[in-house]
């Protein structure tokens, strides 16, 4: 497999589950606790280790939950800014879970370590530097090779490329791990752009946002700022608008199970993702090049429109440059009334939007592919100088 077919198997896989699982998963109160208090990471762990016990049923039930909340895909922390890699047993359950339910395989590794005074010594020490950046390569290359085949390694606060010899480590993972995808490493070598917290639009990368479903990454029952179901799904369908994939980030407690308000929020929101998965998954971006103003996404000659500004009985969309041949719900496939002049089509009969109703999805049958056509308000600013 090419590495552009592995980059399109990644844009479909449109929705993914992203766990940050670690020893601060004990303590539920960060994963940046260690550090932001700065603790003595021997008291640190000692103190928690007791209670920290993961399991292959674990990483195996946190697949299951990915495929339950139609997730197309799954990423696992191995090892944190803390500096604990979570064990075989947990890694291998979540693997094996993947691979059973059909989930692409993603592995999260942090290259910074706070526990370890080789990297808290940064790079000035040769010597001590040195043995950081051994243990870094061994830890890497083992997740690279223990578990079978892996579709996606996501780094996390790495340093500088050449300050751990990254080049030197890829050409040997990859040899590993032929069509492995890479974000994030901090230098050269990076496949797709994974963006924390907000997106990226770029026509010409594949990328993702990763987000939490609350203010937290990882377990910490103090944080109550939970997204909404709505939310949720206006964030993945924005993404898939725009060309990106959703991470969304759980913390699971230290004994691997989740709070309420996960199952709350994420099963009505996989419930939406099954009923409008035509409009979401194996499908273009922005098939009328921002024109017609809308949320949207084609497949072929159909085009697929999120309900967006509906606050009255008609609806106008605009931009449109081919002949709407019919205009559907796309769950019910329900036939829309509605009437097109030129470029604007505007639908009839349109519900009012309540505010915690989730979107509805509109389907267009076009007579071709989606053609955009820009609004004559919006000059040219595009100038020929003299000579060109």
């Amino acid at each position: 497999m090419t590495l552009q077919e592995k980059k399109k198997i990644f844009h479909d896989w449109a929705y993914g589950l992203f766990i940050h699982y670690g020893v601060y998963s004990v303590y539920g109160n960060g994963e940046w606790k260690m550090f932001l208090e700065r603790l003595d990471p021997k008291e640190y762990f000692e103190k928690a280790l007791p209670h920290f016990h993961p399991t292959y049923e674990m990483g195996h039930y946190w697949a299951e939950l990915a495929k339950r909340f139609a997730m197309r895909y799954a990423v696992l922390t191995t090892r944190h800014h803390e500096g604990y890699f979570i064990g075989d047993d947990v890694i291998r359950g979540f693997v094996d879970g993947c691979r059973e339910y059909d989930l692409g395989i993603g592995l999260y590794y942090s290259v910074a370590d706070w526990s370890d005074p080789d990297y808290c010594g940064g790079p000035a020490n040769a010597e001590n530097w040195e043995r950081f950046v051994q243990k870094t390569h061994r830890q890497i290359r083992q997740i690279m090779t223990d578990y079978g085949q892996i579709d996606y390694l996501f780094y996390d606060a790495c340093p500088p490329g050449d300050l751990w010899r990254l080049m030197e480590l890829h050409k040997e993972i990859r040899a590993m791990q032929p069509g492995l995808l890479v974000s994030r490493c901090n230098g050269p070598d990076n496949d797709l752009k994974s963006c924390e917290r907000h997106t990226s639009g770029s026509p010409d990368d594949i990328w993702e946002t990763c987000d939490s479903l609350n203010g937290a990454w990882s377990y910490n029952p103090h944080d109550t700022d939970w997204r909404t179901p709505k939310n949720v799904v206006k964030l993945l369908s924005t993404n898939r608008h725009n060309g990106g994939n959703l991470l969304l980030s759980i913390g699971p407690k230290a004994d691997g199970s989740f709070q309420p308000e996960v199952f709350e929020v994420l099963d009505k929101v996989g419930d939406w993702v099954r009923a409008n998965e035509e409009a979401l998954f194996d499908v273009e971006p922005h098939p009328f090049s921002y024109h017609d103003r809308e949320i949207s996404t084609s497949k072929g000659n159909n085009a697929y429109f999120r309900l967006e500004r509906n606050y009255g009985p008609e609806k106008r969309i605009v931009g449109i440059g081919n002949k709407v041949n019919r205009v559907t719900w796309l769950v019910s496939g329900e036939e829309i009334r509605f009437e097109q002049v030129k470029d604007v089509v505007t639908l009839f009969d349109m519900p009012i939007e309540k505010p915690d109703d989730l979107p509805l999805m509109i389907k267009f049958e076009l007579d071709g592919e989606p053609v955009g056509i820009p609004n004559p308000m919006q000059p040219n600013m595009k100038v020929k100088f003299e000579g060109e």
